[in-house]
């Protein structure tokens, strides 16, 4: 069952199999700071999410030890997607790394920890 934020959020888990997870989330107008361009948190939360999901396919429940996120293009408006893939495997640490996109073109990246807890 989805949590509060997450039902508020509204991403879609389009595919999560393998260590790997594709999302995707329209760009709504409380995503806009004051610029009219998408907060850079949306971005960060949705890359997060999409890292999250990729290593909890391999049947763990994380949660986010360090998130790094590099934004590369502004967003204004569209359905953004984000990937993300497992790189390493540990014994309670995971790491991942992902990319988010407007339609083909990449707005920003990110990578990983997240801490096993069970």
């Amino acid at each position: 069952m989805a949590s509060p934020f997450a039902r508020w959020f509204g991403a879609e888990v389009v595919r999560r199999e393998g260590g790997e997870a594709e999302l995707r989330l329209a760009v709504r107008e409380e995503f806009l700071q004051g610029q009219s361009l998408v907060h850079g948190g949306i971005l960060a939360t949705l890359l997060d999410s999409a890292l999250g999901q990729a290593v909890e396919s391999l049947g763990v429940r994380v949660v986010t030890a360090e998130l790094s996120v590099s934004y590369l293009r502004p967003v204004r408006e569209g359905v953004l997607s984000a990937r993300g893939w497992v790189i390493h495997r540990g014994g309670r640490l995971f790491h991942a790394v992902g990319e988010a996109f407007l339609g083909e073109e990449r707005v920003a990246f990110a990578k990983g920890t997240f801490y096993r807890r069970d």
